[in-house]
């Protein structure tokens, strides 16, 4: 498969080339400095050696370029990479040794044998140390693109799954709505009707926020208090309901609708008919960075109310929008019971 502009794009490879020469450069006029001393000579031969050494590893590029060569780098590419290596090396130096001996510009003291070994020698190094620096760029930005794709592609499924997770709710809600009302029709049907009326302006409410994957605990504290209304409408005075929260709460964003699976779970599991009153407290603060969301009723802990689609979709929710920085626990404290939701800094999405 021929190499992607992504994951190798041409003008990488062009500023790769460039800084590779430009460096270079530097280094020889340093190293011709000590051996010469003559500014003149130093400058006409760096001239002509590094744009030389550029022009032919972009020649090399190309054959690097070959779909066979490098993906994944084994023997048949590392025979290539010394081969061109060398046959470079030896071009260079071939072509400098032609204009260095047109213009006289031998390196004093040395033979020409001696000038020809040494910059053979040297110009093979070089182009191994470039090909190998190369290839490793090379196979990082490969690794990258991989990684990127995959990241994506995570991305997307946990997004996905958010979406199901999201609509699995709303008709969960709709049958323990739904299935509320139908009880209260024949023996209270005043107050069906007024659930009905609730259940509408919660699901007005409900479709506005339906693309919004985030909201301030304020937006989320205003949908619990829409949602209430519907079971306040079935049950009467007999649930009262508070809700309480620090400003410095409130502004802090949170995943839509994180909250009514708790409160749905309290009131399905935790509210006695015999009753003649019951309180759902719901409060939220913040503990320096960790936000901290505590609905308390009255009633029992029994198994019934670790289970259910409410909180294993809510548990799920928390382990994408929150991967390990989340608790919620479940618990009896005298009474009553508490549910305790801990959510540090931000929520992610995919």
């Amino acid at each position: 498969m021929h190499e992607s502009t992504s994951s190798r794009p041409a003008f990488s490879f062009w500023r790769f080339n460039l800084s590779i020469w430009a460096v270079l450069a530097l280094a020889e006029l340093t190293v011709r400095f000590a051996f010469i001393q003559d500014t003149g000579h130093v400058v006409r031969l760096t001239l002509l050696m590094e744009p030389l050494g550029f022009m032919i590893s972009s020649l090399i590029y190309l054959f690097y370029r070959k779909p066979y060569l490098g993906d994944p780098f084994g023997v048949r590419t590392a025979v290539w990479m010394v081969v061109l290596s060398f046959t470079a090396a030896l071009l260079q130096t071939s072509l400098s040794l032609i204009l260095i001996g047109w213009a006289e510009w031998w390196t004093p003291g040395w033979t020409q044998r001696e000038e020809w070994l040494f910059r053979i020698t040297l110009m093979t190094f070089i182009y191994l140390t470039w090909s190998l620096v190369f290839f490793g760029l090379r196979i990082r930005a490969k690794a990258q693109t991989e990684q990127e794709r995959a990241r994506k592609a995570i991305e997307e499924a946990q997004r996905m799954e958010l979406q199901l997770l999201r609509a699995q709710l709303d008709p969960h809600f709709l049958f323990n709505s739904l299935n509320g009302i139908s009880a209260e029709i024949p023996t209270h049907p005043g107050a069906a009707l007024q659930m009905v009326r609730e259940l509408s302006d919660y699901l007005r409410y409900s479709l506005e926020q339906r693309h919004n994957m985030a909201s301030p605990l304020s937006t989320e504290l205003e949908a619990m208090t829409a949602y209430l209304k519907i079971e306040q409408a079935r049950f009467g005075e007999r649930l009262k309901t508070s809700i309480t929260a620090d400003p410095p709460a409130r502004r802090k964003t949170v995943p839509s609708f994180l909250l009514q699976p708790m409160i749905e779970n309290a009131i399905k599991h935790g509210f006695q008919q015999d009753l003649s009153s019951w309180e759902l407290k719901i409060s939220a603060w913040l503990d320096q960075n960790l936000l901290v969301i505590e609905v308390r009723h009255f009633g029992r802990l029994g198994p019934e109310m670790h289970e259910g689609v409410g909180l294993e979709t809510l548990r799920r929710r928390l382990g994408l929008h929150y991967p390990k920085r989340h608790r919620f626990t479940l618990e009896q404290k005298g009474d009553d019971i508490r549910a305790l939701l801990e959510l540090e800094g931000e929520p992610c999405f995919a």
